[in-house]
């Protein structure tokens, strides 16, 4: 029995030893040894196919700027009050520039982000028909501009990029006629005021505007300005409720320069929307101040399915 069992292993290390593919040369072993190319063996086919990586939307824009974590800019630096252009030029033309490109970042960032709760800046309510008048008590030259500029959309007269508007302002006011600079612009995301405000009925909309613009002096001429366009180019038999935005929120919406620096300046939007229930009664609503040379602008913020006879306007910029 033993015998057997001898013969059978030596049968098995014998059929190990010789078998083509279990051997091992010597000359394979050398060849390892001192590095040489030894015929490798082929890799088989893996019998599971790769999921493929993820397509792009076709849909979705590429960016083609960088997008980082952090918004690059600081938005505290945006709350500088007006200074006189006479002697800072300088820092004047880079902080307009600054807001361009943050106008221009937010815009294309709303715009290529495309998540659920995103919106886009075509969607937001545009300025609509802000009017700058400027009075002085001596005649003189001024030199206007705003930021940022690419969001003006339509200006009278034409507003130029890098320039801004030149006005005479003559016996008393712009062009001694109490003209004023007019222009439009896209919305921004700012967030508006709307806890107190006035309601303008359709029913006594012309004498509801005249008592909102008398709580801030706008004189006879300002106010007839505004409600002969506004009472008629807001939809009819629709209430609604005018939230006003006075001049520092404006200022820090869209900064207002001037050269020489004025005396004064009191900016007021109203932020319009269809009225659905009554806002807070507006409590020491600012006042217009007309000593020296000083500026008072009026405009409304509203959505362009609430505007009447209003087509949004190409730009007239020239860029």
């Amino acid at each position: 029995m033993k015998l057997w069992t001898l013969l059978l292993g030596i049968i098995v290390i014998f059929a190990i030893v010789c078998s083509p593919v279990l051997a091992i040369s010597k000359s394979e072993l050398i060849s390892y040894y001192k590095g040489q190319s030894v015929p490798a063996m082929p890799i088989p086919t893996p019998t599971v196919t790769p999921t493929p990586a993820p397509t792009q939307n076709p849909q979705i824009p590429s960016r083609f700027f960088p997008y980082p974590s952090k918004k690059p800019w600081d938005d505290s630096s945006f709350n500088q009050p007006s200074v006189d252009w006479k002697t800072e030029d300088d820092k004047i033309a880079d902080y307009v520039a600054q807001k361009s490109n943050r106008f221009i970042w937010e815009y294309f960032i709303n715009i290529f982000d495309n998540d659920a709760t995103g919106s886009y800046a075509a969607d937001l309510p545009p300025k609509g028909k802000p009017n700058i008048y400027l009075y002085s008590d001596r005649d003189l030259t001024a030199q206007v501009r705003l930021a940022p500029e690419y969001a003006i959309t339509v200006s009278e007269p034409v507003y130029q990029p890098g320039k801004g508007w030149q006005a005479e302002i003559m016996n008393g006011s712009l062009n001694g006629k109490g003209d004023f600079l007019f222009y439009e612009a896209l919305g921004s995301d700012c967030e508006w005021q709307k806890e107190e405000g006035f309601v303008i009925l359709a029913t006594s909309r012309e004498q509801d505007m005249a008592f909102m613009l008398g709580q801030y002096g706008f004189n006879e001429k300002e106010t007839l300005e505004f409600i002969d366009y506004w009472a008629s180019h807001l939809i009819e038999d629709m209430d609604f409720v005018f939230y006003p935005q006075e001049t520092a929120a404006v200022n820090q919406d869209m900064p207002l320069y001037l050269r020489p620096k004025p005396d004064h300046v009191m900016r007021i939007w109203f932020c319009a929307e269809p009225f659905v229930s009554a806002p807070g009664p507006v409590v020491n609503p600012e006042r217009i101040v007309r000593e020296g040379f000083y500026v008072v602008e009026w405009g409304v913020i509203i959505d362009d399915e609430y505007w009447m006879n209003h087509s949004p306007a190409s730009s007239e910029v020239m860029l």
